[in-house]
């Protein structure tokens, strides 16, 4: 019976292990030095703005200055490993859409995001929820407004915030706004996003009316961990859409 004489491979030479220990910690510093020197937030400033922080100033000197342009963009790894979902919402939101009968009577209530429904599609409504939040300041009014010569006088939305806890969205003639007093609005893509789920809604529950309610409660800033909790910071406000019809 032949038997086969097998030879122990050779050892790797010490210089080639040394600098293969080299090469793979040089590599993951300069990883890591790009997912620290990265900005994060944004977090909530002191006079309630939201704002990035950035990295420490030695990790972002070396590497804007060497590992990025020299090493990690040649091998197109210059990803910082900040995602979205690493980062604090601005907002908590959901809304809720009550539909209603020809009788205005609610049939159901439906609450998105459904905590009911499973992850893939909670994320999708989350989304959809937040750009309802989408508000923006109307812009200060100068000189008195003149409506043009035949025509009727421009209108405009916005959030009529007398219970600083119920919105209501309402559509006055311009001119009959303060110009002293700021005032928000939600975003015309707002708008138009809450109209066409609505219109889906109805058609799909065949429901005569629905009314969109939205909830949000803003961040509360970290230095309320150390003065304490102010009025208004735990409150949940409530911004009335109006109530769409079907058959409009």
């Amino acid at each position: 019976m032949n038997s086969t004489h097998t030879q122990a491979p050779l050892p790797l030479p010490g210089m080639i292990k040394a600098l293969g220990s080299l090469f793979a910690v040089g590599h993951l510093a300069s990883i890591g030095l790009l997912a620290l020197g990265a900005a994060s937030g944004p977090w909530l400033m002191a006079n309630g703005q939201p704002s990035p922080a950035e990295g420490p100033d030695f990790a972002v000197r070396i590497t804007m200055k060497a590992t990025e342009p020299y090493y990690l963009r040649p091998l197109r790894m210059t990803h910082n490993y900040h995602f979205e979902t690493n980062r604090p919402a601005v907002l908590g939101i959901f809304f809720e859409v009550k539909l209603k009968d020809q009788a205005g009577e609610v049939i159901q209530t439906i609450t998105i995001p459904d905590p009911k429904a499973n992850f893939w599609v909670r994320h999708r409504q989350g989304i959809l929820a937040h750009l309802l939040a989408q508000d923006q300041a109307l812009p200060r009014r100068g000189t008195e407004v003149l409506a043009p010569k035949g025509q009727e006088m421009p209108k405009v939305d916005f959030w009529d915030k007398t219970d600083m806890e119920n919105w209501q969205l309402k559509t006055v003639e311009e001119h009959l706004l303060p110009r002293e007093v700021p005032f928000e609005r939600p975003s015309e893509e707002s708008k138009k996003l809450a109209q066409a789920y609505l219109r889906h809604l109805c058609r799909k529950h065949n429901a005569a009316s629905a009314e969109l309610i939205r909830h949000h409660q803003p961040q509360v800033r970290p230095e309320r961990l150390l003065l304490g909790p102010q009025a208004g910071d735990f409150t949940i406000y409530k911004s009335h859409f109006g109530e769409f019809r079907r058959d409009d």
